[in-house]
């Protein structure tokens, strides 16, 4: 059924939604109105921070979940800026005199290398919402981190007096992720970092302390601590000897239904020989630890990759983790409020720090991950195979078997661990991305029933892809923007808190970018070819929408459905902010036929078609036929 005003005849104007009546409601984005098109303002517009200095590229950028204030770790600096990315205070981390091959004051003893002035690069950007401060940990000292108060960035304590202060020395800050996690009442800091050959000074993975006090001497310690064992995991000396160079690169990681989740990348110990060619292979893995297993019993290390139209993308570059849309999780199997890790991988090459070229995204359900770390432990507490986690020492130690029953929050013993696995995990394929600009960040949200996925690219680019399914051609990419031409855009992604607005970082800038620009379209066609969720067209008023479709038209009509065979009959319709109607309304009928309108108090009222006119419609039998409504 169709209605327009006659006075929209007059003007010789059509315009096509993609509604249809259903359950006497009509529905469909583009069936919405606005009262008044809201003017596009400077907020709209592209917001840019740039580093002060260009030898001092930014790092990391976080992003407060009440303030909205954005944190930028960056080189020598710690900002805190308002939404709109005004400078509100900066914070000075370095240079500082230092040597890396010297702990920090104080001592154990006399350092003899000379220090030297050290630029201090930021590696970890966190906020501790329970402890309200922000940890920024650099590189100097050997990686120790300050604490901050969110609101003014005065520094509140260093700690640097314990080896357990210490994280890293190692000074790229792509390869060290942590997060903090207070589901226990207290803030936990989980954190991966690589260790630079450090074997013996570093874990490689550890859980640590966040005491309210900042000046608490047990600051970062190990949430367990004895001489036998301890809230850590290290890379064994003995894996130097065999791999030179061996190290474990974190590139994501999260919490999740009572565990804890790293994503890696390391070399490949698999394909490892004296050929130099080979020796430049990586593998990804997922880590997962039960979240309160102090003693790190149950971590679990399996391979994971995506492949893609036969395609092998095995080098990760970004991940993020949340419930996913409606049409996603439907297609998986899922729940919406089961959470989903979307992945973007490259093809291997020789240099893991060079920008990808052909990239994929895959979806990893966790259900499915979790199903799959599950048979692996029952495997090897059956006694099956060897515990194969190649970078560790009891890699070619046997199962060990066990009379256990491996429930899903089984969270190991002191036997059977570490436990690594070559059952390769591969996710759900949604989109490979043009060859040339590959994708190196990811971030989603839900809107409406879909996933929305940004994605930024070596090329300095924004992709925003639209996934409806997990089938092919479910994964749609609606539009593109330059966000940072030339630079490549970093993993760190972070939305406002109203979801409007999306933060982007590159070494040289930070990125305020809009979630929706349904202002560029002009006209129906344009909108509703975009393909962008956020956007519909208000064809009644000849105008676009985007964030208030709660003033847009409605219409109802009653009643619900009528008989096939049923001619003239009254279909009384009702209409919420609707433009005036005094000049008429006509009333058609899927193209098949058109009759005048009876405007009457607050409503409508069309006949349905002629006994005549229904031979047209109804050609072939049927319990139902849904007319789509064009104005």
């Amino acid at each position: 059924m169709r209605w327009r005003t006659r006075q929209q005849q007059q003007q010789r104007h059509r315009w096509t939604t993609k509604a249809a009546v259903s359950g006497g409601r009509l529905t469909g984005a583009a069936l919405a109105v606005l009262a008044c098109l809201v003017s596009v303002h400077a907020e709209r517009h592209i917001h840019r921070f740039p580093s002060e200095n260009p030898a001092w590229p930014l790092n990391h950028l976080a992003v407060h979940e009440r303030t909205g204030a954005v944190y930028v770790g960056g080189v020598n600096r710690v900002y805190r800026l308002a939404g709109d990315l005004r400078l509100g205070r900066a914070h000075e981390t370095g240079p500082a005199r230092d040597n890396r091959d010297c702990y920090p004051p104080p001592m154990v003893e006399a350092c003899r290398r000379e220090p030297a002035p050290t630029d201090n690069v930021n590696k970890l950007l966190l906020l501790d919402y329970a402890g309200d401060r922000l940890l920024a940990c650099g590189s100097v000292y050997q990686g120790v981190c300050q604490l901050l108060k969110p609101d003014d960035l005065f520094k509140l304590g260093e700690p640097m007096h314990r080896s357990e202060h210490y994280l890293s020395s190692v000074n790229d800050s792509a390869t060290m992720f942590g997060f903090v996690d207070e589901s226990s009442g207290e803030s936990v800091l989980f954190v991966g970092t690589p260790v630079g050959g450090k074997v013996d000074y570093f874990p490689t993975l550890s859980s640590r302390t966040l005491k309210r006090d900042a000046e608490d001497a047990d600051m970062f310690g190990y949430v367990y601590h004895d001489e036998f064992v301890s809230s850590q995991l290290k890379i064994p000396s003995d894996t130097l000897s065999s791999f030179p160079g061996f190290d474990i690169y974190y590139v994501y990681g999260f919490q999740s239904g009572g565990f804890v989740y790293f994503l890696t990348v390391q070399p490949d110990t698999r394909k490892l020989s004296s050929d130099a060619e080979r020796r430049s292979h990586f593998a990804s893995k997922i880590v997962r630890l039960c979240e309160g297993d102090t003693h790190f019993y149950s971590y679990v290390e399996l391979p994971i990759a995506c492949v893609k139209d036969g395609v092998e993308y095995t080098l990760l570059e970004a991940a993020f983790t949340a419930p996913q849309g409606a049409g996603l999780a439907a297609s998986l199997g899922l729940d919406v409020t089961e959470d989903v890790t979307l992945a973007v991988f490259s093809r291997d090459r020789r240099d893991r720090s060079s920008p990808p070229g052909d990239t994929a995204l895959c979806a990893f359900p966790l259900r499915d991950v979790n199903r799959r770390i599950r048979e692996r432990i029952r495997d090897c507490y059956l006694g099956q195979g060897r515990l194969e986690l190649g970078w560790h020492i009891k890699k070619d130690i046997p199962c060990w078997y066990a009379p256990v029953k491996i429930e899903e929050d089984f969270c190991g013993l002191d036997t059977n661990q570490p436990l690594g696995g070559l059952s390769r995990i591969e996710g759900v394929p949604l989109l490979a991305a043009e060859p040339g600009d590959g994708m190196t960040s990811v971030i989603s949200y839900v809107h409406g029933n879909h996933t929305v996925v940004f994605a930024g690219t070596a090329g300095g680019s924004l992709k925003k892809i639209r996934v409806d399914g997990a089938w092919e051609g479910g994964a749609v990419l609606y539009d593109e923007l330059r966000a940072s031409p030339g630079e490549p855009l970093l993993r760190d992604m972070a939305f406002a808190p109203d979801r409007r607005h999306l933060y982007v970082l590159s070494a040289k800038q930070v990125i305020r970018v809009p979630v929706e620009t349904c202002h560029r379209y002009v006209d129906c066609g344009q909108c509703l070819g975009s393909g962008d969720p956020h956007c519909g067209w208000c064809s009644l008023h000849n105008m676009r929408f985007a964030e208030f479709p709660a003033e847009c038209v409605r219409l109802h009509v009653r009643p619900v459905s009528v008989s096939v065979s049923a001619s003239s009959v009254p279909l009384v319709i009702t209409a919420e902010n609707a433009p005036e109607l005094s000049g008429g309304v006509n009333c058609t009928f899927g193209g098949h036929a058109e009759v005048e309108g009876q405007l009457g108090e607050g409503s409508i009222t069309c006949f349905s078609p002629s006994h005549k006119q229904i031979q047209g419609i109804a050609v072939q039998p049927a319990d139902r036929r849904t007319l789509r409504l064009t104005n």
